[in-house]
């Protein structure tokens, strides 16, 4: 089939306190075989002289617009405000990547030769592989699990020559990267903005499904992730809080009380205990990470009872 060329792809990068690998990026989507009609760089208020940086990089790049957030609004609020600026543009398509992330000149052309194919097809996602080991996959296409109460991962940490390449349709990909139509940010709305972190993608996934459109999972398609900073750090205070309390307000909106409820037994009976082992694994001290994911789970039950289920 051939691809319409004319299409006008927007890539939105969100970026905060990181020069090197925005940079990096960057400079891996202009090197994409399907040109881009536009760079969209959103600083979620940086600190250090990341962004000052970039701009004396950038500047005579006439493809590349570059956003500075008066705060650090969080994930979902600072990439919605780059995909409004793209849209106003034209944008028939955006591409939503992480600024930690080096993407394949083929990733871009071979996602949108997918979605073009059916009007159903909604957004469409690669294989992404961890950056320091190439060839082992840190993600790929997902499922919601209803007995977990959680995303799962089939091909997580196996390696590429263990699997084939053949695309398929799944209910989840990670906000990590992303092509996705113009009609559903019309249909299905922006990524909700409650969730400061975590969570935003597989609420947005869900209402897509919900909508009837198709989510592709293209392994052929490529991206490779060096995993930020707090990333990393997955037994840290902050990302303990935002875990804990989204997962409650996710769970809420977009399941059946009598679900929640099951739930919130989940949440206490395993979650909870599991992320006592993965702290203690991970520092030292654990009572301040705990300390945060209890009060997640606090402000994530307060929450949700204020969340209208969709």
């Amino acid at each position: 089939m051939m691809i319409n060329s004319i299409s006008k792809i927007y890539a939105i990068v969100l970026t905060l306190n990181n020069y090197s690998d925005t940079y990096d990026c960057i400079k891996s989507l202009m090197k994409s075989r399907f040109p881009l009609a536009g760079i969209v760089v959103v600083d979620n208020h940086s600190t250090d002289e990341s962004i000052q940086k970039l701009q004396k990089k950038l500047y005579k790049k006439d493809q590349i617009y570059i956003i500075l957030n008066k705060d650090n609004f969080g994930f979902a609020a600072g990439i919605n405000i780059g995909i409004r600026f793209a849209l106003k543009r034209g944008a028939e398509y955006i591409f939503l990547i992480n600024n930690d992330t080096i993407v394949d000149p083929l990733c871009v052309e071979l996602l949108i030769s997918e979605l073009e194919k059916n009007p159903y097809n909604g957004i469409a996602g690669p294989r992404i592989f961890y950056h320091n080991k190439p060839n082992k996959i840190w993600h790929g296409g997902g499922y919601f699990n209803k007995l977990k109460t959680g995303i799962i991962i089939p091909e997580k940490n196996k390696f590429n020559d263990e699997l084939d390449d053949e695309i398929k349709k799944v209910s989840f990909l990670t906000g990590c990267c992303m092509l996705i139509k113009k009609d559903i940010f019309k249909k299905v709305g922006f990524f909700d903005e409650r969730y400061f972190m975590y969570e935003e993608d597989v609420d947005f996934c869900f209402r897509i499904t919900r909508k009837g459109f198709n989510i592709l999972y293209v392994p052929k398609a490529r991206v490779w992730h060096k995993i930020s900073s707090i990333l990393k750090d997955r037994t840290s205070p902050f990302v303990f809080y935002n875990l804990s309390k989204n997962r409650l307000i996710f769970l809420r909106k977009n399941f059946s009380f009598f679900y929640f409820l099951y739930s919130c037994l989940i949440h206490f009976m395993i979650y909870t205990p599991y992320r006592i082992i993965q702290a203690y694994k991970g520092q030292k001290k654990v009572g301040p990470s705990m300390a945060a994911w209890v009060k997640g789970t606090k402000d994530g039950l307060i929450n949700a009872l204020k969340v209208s289920k969709h």
